[in-house]
């Protein structure tokens, strides 16, 4: 099982390629509202108008000084939030990958990856008591339900009979249904323990130390294709940058980095990405076969 952190450092990994960024040291813990921060080291790269990282928080630097090794930095920078940071954090000059920005591109490939081009999904289970009278049964979860896989009802301790003729229903009255889901019934169901398995999008994560297993519903064999998509998403808008000409002081910029070399870069990524999903998705289907008829 792998945290969010590790996924993070296996992207920054691969997309820097053995290139090493400039860090520093902080001398003495940050509070939240530090604004003044002391190094072990020389500031060499540090300059006013630059960025730092501190773990996950960006800090613009207002002010370098030199001789006693501090900067003078606004907290928070570019939408991320203050937090406290241990004596002895590691900081990086002007990251080039940001550790938000790739939680941000990961929430986006978790969404994707759960639309219905893609095919994948998470799977979850419910129990519950069934009555044997009503044609439609509650879903009493606040997940968001993509279909159903199996409908199952205990007769004896050592068989489940499946259901086969029930269909889901969306957007039901809260009042009646209290998450807006119901499983209608086309067939004469027996009373007893119900077991409902059904496909979910997969969950957006909020910090590092998240398992993308337990709080994403991520699967670990699927974990190559969130840093391909990470990677795609980070990389892509750099061809607009370089498409900037106020952006290429050196008139030999051109000629070194021609129009498309970013775009190029990342074909194989996003070919081997539809590939792994492919891939992946077709493990999925065969795990969980779906058997229910659509009426």
């Amino acid at each position: 099982m792998s945290t969010v952190g590790t996924v993070i450092d296996r992207t920054i990994r691969q997309l820097m390629s053995g290139t090493v960024e400039e860090r520093n040291k902080t001398v003495g813990a940050l509070t939240t509202t530090t604004t003044s921060i002391s190094f072990q080291y020389d500031l060499n790269g540090m300059r006013a108008g630059g960025v730092i990282q501190i773990d996950n928080e960006l800090m613009y630097v207002w002010e370098v000084f030199s001789g006693s090794k501090t900067v003078t930095v606004e907290r928070a920078w570019n939408g991320t939030t203050a937090a406290a940071h241990a004596s002895g954090a590691v900081a990086i000059v002007d990251p080039k990958f940001p550790r938000s920005q790739i939680i941000e591109a990961i929430n986006a490939e978790i969404d994707d990856l759960s639309s219905p081009m893609n095919g994948l999904y998470q799977i979850k289970s419910l129990e519950l008591n069934y009555n044997g009278t009503w044609n439609m049964i509650n879903l009493p979860t606040t997940d968001k339900i993509i279909d159903l896989v199996s409908v199952t009802v205990r007769y004896i301790a050592t068989d489940y009979p499946k259901i086969t003729r029930c269909r889901l229903i969306r957007d039901l009255p809260n009042d009646d249904f209290s998450a807006g889901y119901a499983i209608r019934f086309d067939e004469q169901v027996r009373a007893g323990r119900m077991i409902v398995v059904y496909k979910a999008p997969f969950t957006n994560v909020t910090t590092e130390a998240q398992n993308l297993q337990n709080i994403a519903g991520f699967p670990t064999t699927a974990e190559d294709i969130l840093m391909m998509g990470a990677q795609i998403r980070l990389v892509s808008p750099r061809e607009v940058k370089r498409n900037f000409t106020e952006s290429q002081g050196d008139t030999r910029r051109s000629e070194e980095v021609p129009t498309g070399s970013v775009s190029s870069s990342i074909n194989n990524i996003i070919r081997m990405r539809r590939d792994r999903i492919t891939a992946e998705a077709a493990r999925l289907a065969r795990q969980y076969p779906t058997f229910l008829s659509r009426v």
